[in-house]
């Protein structure tokens, strides 16, 4: 038979509740065996002395004074006897059950006894009933399976509470797994580790469901991207193949939608790569070999620009920035590299017409661009999920005049 985690905890707790249990009965047993001891020896000092004051020793023997019963009445469950050299001279209670050593204390066969010296030679033994406590014990061990039992429904009841958000989260997270997204699971009041994680557990089947319609929705689009260009490359060689245009015309678009391939694939590959290799890389120098590559750049550097990052995505990033600024603005356009505390910041401005306000907020969404646009629509969506993945942020909008995009990333800390 499987035991399940709800049965399995159950009986780690019945086994636990009754271990201490039976710890308990016994440390209660010996202590109280201790006290009820404790108690006797005092008794039997108690009786000592009462039968001390008792004896009459002014005779040739031991006798007890007619007086003296009275100080012995409440002791008449005891014994004692007055001796010398092992002659018993005065009995009290009937026969002695133990001979005790002067000065010990000795508890054996029921009885506690315990002897002191007397004058003249002779010597006083008492003795009294030891305790008994079976009946405790045994009122005790009757009552462990009543308390057990009770201990046990107790805590199942506790636990079939406990566990409904863990089985609600089981069932929740197996629908999960067969991607049907499940209701929220309900969150259990307080602010417990329970608590906690009902809550994370709906915020993760929602990132979740997040993810995987930004995926639907990027495949989707990806797929459209990549059929324009390859349509356009199947149009030209069929119209090659049929003599319709000549080798000389045919292959410079055929370059250029093959460009145009390699640069989308490109984007998607650095835009859905899930690692980044770091290594300091600085933006001075970057920036002055892009400029040599962009005639008509405006460089306005005052820092080296060092920071922890991929070399080939940064460079892709400015370039990508700079393609927009020269495809879609006017010149000049001013690149500036500047620090502000713990960040680097990075600028490219133009002076053209900028973007209008309606587009803006749709910008840096993948597959976004305008009607006139011939890119792939990646281009600011990269730059973004670039510098976020570096842990800075990026902040775009109409300079008036021109377009004006600014990067804050951390400075050369791994």
């Amino acid at each position: 038979m499987a035991w399940g985690f709800r049965n399995r905890l159950l009986l780690g707790v019945g086994v636990a509740v009754g271990i201490s249990a039976l710890a308990q009965l016994g440390l209660g047993y010996w202590v109280l065996l201790r006290a009820a001891e404790a108690t006797v020896q005092r008794e039997l000092l108690v009786f000592a002395q009462s039968l001390y004051q008792a004896l009459d020793f002014t005779g040739p023997l031991p006798a007890l004074k007619p007086e003296g019963y009275s100080l012995l009445l409440p002791f008449s469950k005891g014994r004692a006897r007055v001796t010398r050299e092992g002659r018993i001279y005065l009995s009290y209670g009937g026969p002695f059950p133990v001979p005790s050593p002067l000065g010990e204390y000795r508890a054996e066969r029921g009885w506690m006894t315990q002897a002191w010296a007397l004058p003249q030679g002779y010597a006083l033994e008492v003795a009294l009933p030891a305790p008994s406590l079976g009946y405790a014990l045994g009122a005790s061990l009757l009552a462990f399976p009543l308390a057990l039992a009770l201990a046990l429904g107790i805590t199942f009841l506790l636990l079939k509470g406990l566990l409904r958000p863990l089985g609600e989260l089981a069932r929740a997270t197996e629908a999960l797994s067969q991607e049907r997204f499940p209701e929220p699971v309900p969150v259990p009041t307080g602010e417990d580790e329970l608590a906690t994680l009902a809550r994370s557990f709906n915020r993760m089947v929602e990132a979740v469901r997040a993810f995987l319609e930004r995926e639907r929705t990027f495949t989707r689009h990806a797929a459209h991207e990549l059929r324009t260009p390859v349509a356009a490359l199947r149009s030209q060689l069929e119209a090659l193949e049929r003599g319709l245009v000549s080798q000389e015309q045919a292959l410079p678009r055929l370059k250029a939608q093959v460009a145009r391939l390699e640069g989308l694939l490109r984007d998607l590959l650095a835009l859905a790569r899930g690692e980044m290799t770091r290594e300091l890389v600085g933006l001075k120098a970057l920036l002055e070999e892009l400029g040599r590559e962009w005639p008509g750049l405006v460089l306005k550097l005052e820092t080296e620009g060092r920071v922890w990052g991929p070399p080939d995505l940064l460079r892709q990033v400015v370039a990508n920035l700079l393609t927009n600024a020269f495809r879609h603005g006017s010149p000049p356009v001013e690149v500036g590299l500047r620090e502000e505390g713990e960040w680097l910041v990075l600028s490219v401005r133009d002076h053209g017409p900028g973007v209008p306000e309606a587009r803006v907020p749709a910008l840096g969404s993948p597959f976004h661009k305008g009607p006139s646009s011939s890119g792939s629509g990646l281009g600011l969506a990269l730059v973004r999920h670039t510098v976020e993945r570096l842990g800075g942020r990026v902040q775009w909008g109409n300079a008036h005049p021109g377009w004006q995009v600014v990067l804050w990333l951390p400075k050369e800390v791994p």
